[in-house]
């Protein structure tokens, strides 16, 4: 019993926290005008949990997959007033700068580009990696025929404001760090697709355990895929269980991940 709680604990610790696996998914897309492979990452939390170095293996992960579109949903940095000088911030330009998406690389804020000092660096440096930020802004993506939706993060940025209004005849992409975003837009339209990041699985993803961990702007959402009603036609939102960790440097039954979407024409 000692021996498998002690190797349980090295896991947790030290294993499963440096994992990365790629989830797929197809995803059929109406209104889009051809097939596009999203890539999506998110919660990174680079700092004194996750080295930098990591970001080689991310990139090179990313870029095998030949996505078309890849969008990160916030969390860069742990926390940057803590971490910023063991941070090495030109090593992550250069592995982010080295991902490759035709369409673009697309990103938000979470509420750690926010807090922890993050703030005074973040769109720069997101910008200098060769993504746009999107904060409550509209893209329209004319060779697919999306329109690629960024919202501010929900616990520490401004949702308050003007949104962006939903275009009619295209395929709605969404990106918002919480999962909540979601519950607050009362037009979102039918078969909408949002990817979201900010719960990480709960880190122990044991169900019971991992609902009583989440953070506030989860929703109730773990993560996976959910429909936002009970409708064949309901909006859904993808909730990534993210790369890095916060507060515990520990991961049970919730690696860290890549999201790869086909989105698809249907048939």
């Amino acid at each position: 019993m000692v021996l498998a709680a002690l190797l349980a604990g090295v896991y947790t610790r030290f294993v499963e926290p440096n994992l990365l696996v790629v989830r797929r998914f197809s995803f059929p897309a109406q209104g889009i005008a051809a097939d596009c492979r999203v890539v999506f990452f998110t919660d990174t939390h680079f700092g004194e949990d996750k080295s930098v170095a990591s970001a080689n293996q991310l990139a090179d992960h990313i870029n095998r997959l030949e996505p078309d579109l890849v969008i990160f949903g916030g969390d860069l940095l742990d926390n940057y007033a803590r971490d910023r000088e063991q941070l090495d911030l030109e090593l992550l330009r250069e592995q982010l700068n080295s991902i490759q998406a035709p369409g673009g690389k697309y990103a938000v804020w979470g509420n750690h580009d926010w807090g922890g000092g993050a703030a005074r660096i973040y769109q720069e440096f997101m910008k200098s990696c060769g993504f746009q930020v999107l904060k409550n802004e509209s893209l329209f993506l004319e060779n697919y025929r999306i329109q690629l939706l960024g919202y501010d993060d929900y616990l520490t940025g401004d949702l308050e404001g003007q949104l962006p209004t939903f275009a009619e005849g295209v395929f709605p992409l969404l990106i918002a760090h919480e999962p909540y975003t979601a519950q607050l837009l009362s037009d979102l339209p039918e078969r909408a697709l949002m990817l979201s990041g900010h719960t990480h699985g709960g880190q122990i993803g044991i169900p019971w355990i991992a609902r009583q961990i989440l953070p506030p702007g989860s929703g109730g959402l773990v993560r996976g895929m959910y429909a936002l009603d009970e409708s064949a036609e309901s909006a859904r939102v993808y909730v990534s269980s993210g790369i890095g960790t916060t507060r515990l440097p520990l991961r049970l039954l919730s690696p860290p991940e890549i999201v790869c979407i086909d989105l698809q024409q249907p048939e």
